[in-house]
């Protein structure tokens, strides 16, 4: 563990921050009118001053939010990307006098559209806010790719660890500049993976769950119950008591094995301290009798002084290299399916003109089904060769890129340990 310690104090105020993924999505998530409505009337009576939402696509649910908390949160900002929207919202109690939108160069793939994550252009939303202290609260709000399978089977997991990679260099260059920074969003990560070491010692973050309750174990016990799993271990997602995930089978001890954390407030310790945390949106819709959302929100109140003693997690070297090795195996895989779908959009245009050609001499009615097939075979090689011409070359090169940021911070590790610097040594320049 690196450690450093701040004495000067920025202000003994404190801020409560709310992250929720809002489950917004436009014709496929039921009661979304009703739940975003409602979703807005909570917030309107609770006295959060920062809220980063997710999964908000809708341009007219954001309205209906904003409407709704413009009195709480007068600040607000609707972040654009992707083909349908990047789903991110950032609002505040104080003015909000910059904001930017960093899409992820990798982000799934195209070809997986009953999926989606590809087209509403994932990202980092961001919002520099001035707070009545004078001083500058830099708020990242995200939602990363999803998992479909459990790590490290998930096929998306390279995706994943390089988006964490990508916010975790803006979180440090925020820290860095002496901001106070927080990054918020749902993370699908669970604590301890790759994704989450990252975000907290190379993005100089720390999670806020765990500094209120740095006793949490990392992965609950298949023996917990619902109450435990959010009262102790601060699960959001997929829980028993949320209406809209299956239950487990029935069992005499109601346990809850499915849960998952992936929602987070991280903080920078540097300059705040997180002093309460609780799971909160569990209430449910009175006339429908459902959950606001498939997730259920984290709740945290941050400190404007940092604590006396500041601890980062180290990230063990054998780490960098395992990251090394994932992202190696990925693109391995990558490049043959890039050399097949580019085989395939080769080897159809000959075949294709000799079946032409050949169909005059056959019966009518075969050369049009021959034709036919032809266009049809044609079409999708087409797809293959814009595939392997555009995704595939783009999301390598992108591999390559976070490789070799990963070799270099790996290689610079190398050397502060060498000269007996530790991980804090950029800070102090």
């Amino acid at each position: 563990m690196a450690t450093a310690t701040k004495s000067t104090a920025l202000s003994a105020d404190s801020i409560r921050v709310l992250s929720l993924n809002c489950w917004g999505l436009r014709y496929l998530s039921k009661h979304r009118a009703e739940r975003m409505a409602f979703i807005g009337d909570v917030i309107a009576q609770s006295d959060w001053e920062i809220v980063g939402l997710q999964e908000c696509w809708s341009y007219g649910d954001y309205k209906v939010i904003r409407e709704k908390t413009r009195q709480l949160l007068p600040y607000g900002k609707f972040y654009f990307g992707g083909s349908i929207g990047a789903g991110l919202v950032i609002m505040s109690k104080w003015p909000i006098e910059q904001s930017s939108m960093f899409k992820y160069p990798l982000n799934g793939r195209p070809t997986a559209f009953f999926r989606g994550d590809y087209y509403v252009g994932k990202g980092v939303a961001s919002a520099m806010i001035k707070h009545d202290s004078g001083r500058y609260i830099e708020v990242f709000c995200t939602h990363l790719h999803a998992p479909y399978e459990a790590e490290p089977n998930d096929s998306y997991l390279c995706h994943r660890t390089a988006q964490a990679w990508e916010i975790s260099k803006l979180l440090r260059g925020s820290v860095q500049k002496g901001h106070i920074t927080l990054a918020l969003g749902d993370f699908n990560m669970i604590p301890d993976s790759f994704a989450h070491k990252l975000l907290r010692s190379y993005g100089h973050m720390a999670d806020s769950w765990l500094s209120v309750y740095p006793d949490t174990p990392p992965i609950s016990p298949p023996t917990s119950t619902p109450e435990h799993n959010i009262q102790v271990m601060g699960l959001t997602c997929d829980s028993m008591l949320n209406t809209w995930r299956p239950a487990p089978p029935p069992n005499p001890d109601n346990l809850d094995p499915w849960a998952k954390r992936l929602d987070y407030i991280f903080h920078s310790p540097l300059t705040t301290s997180a002093t309460a945390a609780r799971v909160c949106f569990m209430e449910r819709l009175p006339d429908l009798k459902c959950s606001p959302s498939d997730h259920f929100g984290i709740d945290v109140t941050i400190s404007l002084t940092p604590p006396e003693k500041i601890t980062f997690p180290t990230f063990p070297m054998n780490l960098y290299d395992d990251i090394l090795e994932m992202v190696d195996t990925y693109e391995k895989r990558e490049e043959k399916q890039r050399f097949w779908r580019m085989a395939h959009f080769f080897i159809m245009i000959p075949v294709t003109i000799g079946l032409i050609v050949g169909s005059w001499w056959m019966p009518k009615p075969a050369m049009v089904a021959l034709w036919a097939a032809s266009w049809l075979w044609g079409v999708g090689a087409t797809l293959d060769g814009i595939m392997g011409f555009c995704f595939f070359n783009s999301e390598i090169r992108a591999l390559k890129e976070f490789r070799e940021e990963i070799k270099m911070q790996k290689a610079k590790v190398e050397r502060d340990e060498a000269a007996g610097e530790g991980q804090l040594v950029d800070l102090a320049r």
